[in-house]
């Protein structure tokens, strides 16, 4: 059996614990599965992988305790991306897989498609506080803790990988000040957005070397002379992406 959940109007909720959703009624979405157009209800694998509808006082969310043999998982992210980019549509059906096969954290949007209509004693009113999924807070978080502890285990400096990028793009918008040393193999990067607008990008090398001065002489937290804010310097090893080791 596979539990699933959906979202239902609040004033319908009690109605549908008693009689069902009908197929030809709730489905919202037709696809191709077992050569033919089936329609579907799609469903999560977790409530809080819709966080907008999980708040939302008006709806209530049903689990659904179904028959495996009627239920897929698909990404759903490529078929909302399929709307406006028709290739991504073929990548879409390939992503659809019996539930019985999928590996939670496979997909960061999965949805369920049941094939079927839920009847009465199928479906029960969830208490958000007692029997939301505790293995995992949702879908999206897994799928991306998945991720990075895949890449740490092919990639050795993985995390200096992507700190690098990421303070390397604030430091390109003028959020943040970056010195590096291609030599040593050292980027410094330091965290002080409004005395960087203040000094213009003119001035910036000659502000970022004071503030490593002040670093140097005050560790990690440097006040300002007006008192304003504080500094902080970030130091991230420069990443190389020429093979799996990243050095």
């Amino acid at each position: 059996m596979a539990e699933v959940y959906y979202y239902v109007p609040a004033y319908k909720s009690d109605y549908i614990v008693e009689c069902g959703l009908k197929l030809s009624v709730w489905h919202d979405k037709e696809v191709f599965l077992e050569g033919t157009i089936k329609k579907c209800i799609s469903a999560l694998l977790n409530p809080k992988d819709d966080m907008k509808k999980f708040k939302d006082d008006s709806l209530r969310c049903i689990k659904m305790e179904l028959p495996s043999e009627y239920c897929y998982v698909a990404d759903k992210y490529l078929f909302e991306l399929g709307q406006s980019k028709p290739e991504l549509m073929e990548l879409y059906y390939k992503s659809i897989i019996p539930i019985e096969s999928y590996i939670f954290g496979l997909y960061r949007l999965p949805e369920c498609l049941v094939t079927t209509t839920v009847i009465s004693g199928q479906i029960y009113i969830v208490n958000k506080a007692q029997d939301t999924p505790v293995l995992f807070n949702n879908s999206e978080e897994l799928y991306l803790n998945n991720l990075l502890e895949i890449n740490k285990d092919i990639y050795e400096n993985f995390e200096d990988m992507i700190l690098y990028c990421f303070y390397s793009r604030l430091a390109e918008l003028g959020n943040i000040l970056k010195i590096e040393d291609r030599t040593k193999g050292i980027a410094i990067f330091i965290d002080n957005a409004d005395n960087i607008h203040a000094v213009g990008k003119e001035h910036a090398k000659e502000y970022a070397e004071e503030c490593l001065k002040e670093h140097a002489n005050k560790h990690a937290h440097v006040i300002d002379k007006n008192n304003n804010c504080k500094k902080k310097v970030y130091t991230i090893k420069i990443p190389y992406f020429n093979n799996n080791t990243g050095s």
